[in-house]
């Protein structure tokens, strides 16, 4: 191992500068692969006794894929590496915390490596974020809060939570690590569609079947476990002790007012707090984290004890009843007709029963909370029943049908809509949806055991093996490579003659003990 490491860190002098922003799989993959053939620690048995036992046979590797990002490798290095786990070392001690709570293994801890190396505000093409990218649906469901004002999925202490809960619902429904891991990166839907197609125990069995990117998650992240404990220990890495504290408040604040009471840079305060989409907490009834610099937790709370709220004009939402004008609600809400007009883009002063306008209202909050109006209300609210979606001007019911994936007809049943739409009507799309995303969210309990039971382990009596057909080649020529017959690709393939065409995929299939 010693030599590998010194090795790579050669290497690593050729490294490229790496974006703060930027997530490139394929360039830890590189080193990952490497660590995994030559690692001394992933070899010895002890390891996997550890905390975790993964039941893991490291020659089931391809050489040949080794070697090919060995040679990627050469013009990248291992400074990659080592530059994601020195930006994690912050969050190592509150991870290994809330995982050893949830009973989840050390080895996890260094997950966050191959998801979003170690970057806090990562975020992928697809819209998964933070260090271990969560998709929004999947964030809500685990309880994260995802709004115009909040993004948990950046927060550390609660996305953390929110993995551990999810890696441990993986885990009851595979009984295999390996099996979580690649359900986490792909989705348990597909891994349970591939063992009860193909057959397979653990992860190994069914890894051909699997995307590129998930057939290469899991060994990628055992390499990164191999050599990132190795580096830690011999620097004797601190496990207990964070960089930052963590200041829970329940009531309105802003970084610029926490940044005046300690007297730090208020620019500071927004880079540990990612999560916080307008450097504010959300001006409704909830329980935030906010990150300080290590040491400054009792001074900011204390000061926040001792500071008066402050009233700040607000906007909420009010559903328009039946008999209602603009009139009447101006008056209910002490304002004027224009104004009503004004924050509602109204161009007169017609108003449909069941549409959904803004009305003054106010929040407390702490001193130099937000400048101008805060705005309560939400275009798109999730709920246990499902999606409550404000109509915008412009909007049409095929629009909102794509935004959602449903159909105009179903958006019309629901809402029992026989004409027009209108700006500020309320239209629920009533899609499968057990997470919200304003006020106080749960985690929604999953039924485990029915996934669980939808999962049909069995040994692998058939390895099935996918070709593509290359310039030259017959069905003649592939059944000599593979020991078949013609016939049987045939029937294997659906192929009524022996014409293929290159790029064409064939499927052979082989019973396991045939080698």
């Amino acid at each position: 191992m010693k030599k590998l490491l010194a090795f790579l860190l050669v290497l690593g002098l050729c490294g490229e500068t790496v974006s703060d922003e930027s997530i490139d799989p394929e360039d830890i993959n590189v080193i990952l692969s490497v660590a995994l053939d030559a690692s001394k620690v992933l070899n010895d048995p002890q390891f996997f006794k550890s905390k975790i036992n993964f039941s893991i046979k490291v020659d089931l590797v391809e050489k040949s894929i080794i070697q090919d990002r060995i040679r990627f490798f050469k013009s990248k290095g291992l400074k990659r590496l080592s530059f994601y786990l020195e930006r994690g070392k912050k969050y190592i001690p509150t991870i290994k915390e809330i995982f050893e709570k949830h009973g989840i293994p050390d080895e996890f801890i260094f997950l966050p490596i191959i998801e979003s190396h170690f970057n806090i505000k990562a975020k992928s093409p697809a819209g998964a974020a933070g260090l271990w990218q969560f998709m929004p649906q999947t964030g809500r469901m685990y309880g994260l809060t995802i709004n115009k004002w909040i993004d948990e999925r950046y927060d550390v202490e609660k996305s953390t939570t929110a993995a551990a809960l999810y890696l441990k619902d993986l885990y009851r429904i595979f009984d295999d690590w390996t099996l979580a891991l690649a359900s986490y990166n792909t989705g348990e839907g597909i891994i349970i569609r591939k063992i009860n197609k193909y057959g397979g125990l653990n992860f190994w069995d069914i890894d051909e079947y699997l995307s590129k990117e998930t057939r290469n998650y899991v060994p990628n992240f055992l390499a990164s476990v191999a050599v990132v404990r190795e580096i830690l220990k011999k620097e004797r890495f601190d496990y207990f002790h964070s960089e930052f504290d963590i200041l829970k408040v329940n009531k309105p604040v802003s970084l610029r007012y926490i940044a005046s009471l300690i007297g730090i840079p208020v620019d500071r305060l927004k880079a540990m707090n990612p999560h916080l989409k307008k450097g504010v907490t959300p001006p409704y009834e909830g329980e935030f984290n906010i990150y300080l610099p290590s040491g400054y937790k009792e001074t900011v709370k204390t000061a926040l004890e001792k500071s008066n709220l402050e009233k700040y004009p607000a906007l909420t939402e009010y559903t328009v009843k039946r008999g209602d004008t603009l009139s009447k609600i101006a008056k209910k809400f002490g304002t004027t007709i224009s104004y009503l007009k004004k924050i509602n883009d109204l161009e007169n002063t017609v108003i449909v029963a069941g549409s959904v306008i803004k009305v003054p209202s106010y929040i407390y909050a702490y001193p130099d909370y937000y400048d101008g109006i805060v705005d309560l209300s939400e275009d798109i609210i999730y709920t246990p029943k499902g999606i409550i979606y404000k109509v915008k001007k412009g909007d049409t019911l095929g629009k909102i049908a794509k935004k959602f994936r449903v159909s105009v007809s179903a958006i019309k049943r629901w809402n029992k809509i026989k004409g027009y739409i209108y700006p500020n009507q309320k239209i629920i799309i009533y899609k499968r949806v057990k997470y919200r995303n304003v006020g106080r969210t749960t985690v929604i309990k999953r039924n485990i055991l029915y996934l669980k039971k939808k999962v049909k382990k069995r040994k692998p009596t058939f390895k099935y093996i996918f070709y593509r057909v290359k310039k030259g080649d017959s069905l003649l020529k592939i059944s000599k490579m593979f020991g078949v017959s013609v016939n049987q690709l045939k029937k294997w393939n659906r192929l009524n003659s022996n014409i293929i065409k290159v790029g064409q995929k064939i499927t052979i299939i082989k019973r396991v003990n045939d080698g």
